[in-house]
């Protein structure tokens, strides 16, 4: 084999790396513009109440779960919009819901809470969720907000293009269970690791259902 064939063969190999080397520096120039349009960070969270930050204590009584007061103070201290959807019974006020708390004063910590019985509808009826979001003053997108429960129902009935839960409205779901992740919900986070709720608030980037 000749010295200039084999010379052929290396500047050939030489500008296809050049070309694909081009092409990764596209598609990476593109993608970053393609995050800037689509990609949404998480502005703020809301909690369902029973189970998932509160335990009963007995006595109709209940309580803080251990770790949700830090996990509320991490969150505020990154800048992170709270607020509370919870179902209650059908005639109960926030004073009721105040009179089995504990401590009700973590409630102050909150932008807003909501009663089901101040929504056009309770969980996991998309209305709830869409109401809750209007009640916040200068608002993100809708995308920007996520819903952290136990009860998956109240997060999505379907994977795709769910009807209830509050991915129907396009918040983001995170699931608390020490099950299985389910396709309905976009995290599964363990029951008893609200550290890991205050690091997907602060590093994560969603486009259009999918996490950079």
């Amino acid at each position: 084999m000749s010295h200039a064939y084999l010379y052929l063969i290396d500047i050939i190999w030489i500008y296809m790396c050049f070309k694909i080397i081009l092409f990764f520096i596209f598609l990476m120039i593109n993608h970053k513009l393609y995050a800037n349009d689509n990609c949404k960070d998480i502005k703020g969270i809301f909690f369902d109440l029973g189970d998932t930050l509160i335990e009963s204590v007995g006595g109709g009584q209940f309580q803080l779960r251990s770790g949700a007061q830090k996990m509320i103070n991490d969150l505020l201290l990154i800048d992170k919009r709270l607020g509370i959807i919870t179902n209650v019974p059908n005639d109960w006020s926030i004073e009721d819901l105040e009179a089995i708390l504990e401590n009700p004063s973590f409630l102050d910590d909150f932008e807003i809470v909501v009663l089901s019985t101040q929504a056009p509808a309770p969980k996991p009826d998309p209305a709830i969720f869409n109401y809750s979001f209007s009640l916040l003053t200068n608002p993100p997108a809708i995308e920007q907000m996520a819903f952290v429960t136990e009860d998956l129902d109240h997060i999505a009935n379907l994977e795709i293009d769910p009807t209830e839960g509050a991915r129907a409205v396009g918040m983001i779901g995170i699931h608390l269970s020490d099950g299985i992740s389910s396709p309905f919900t976009d995290y599964t986070v363990s029951t008893d690791d609200f550290q890991t709720i205050v690091n997907i608030a602060d590093e994560h980037v969603f486009c259009n259902g999918f996490e950079l």
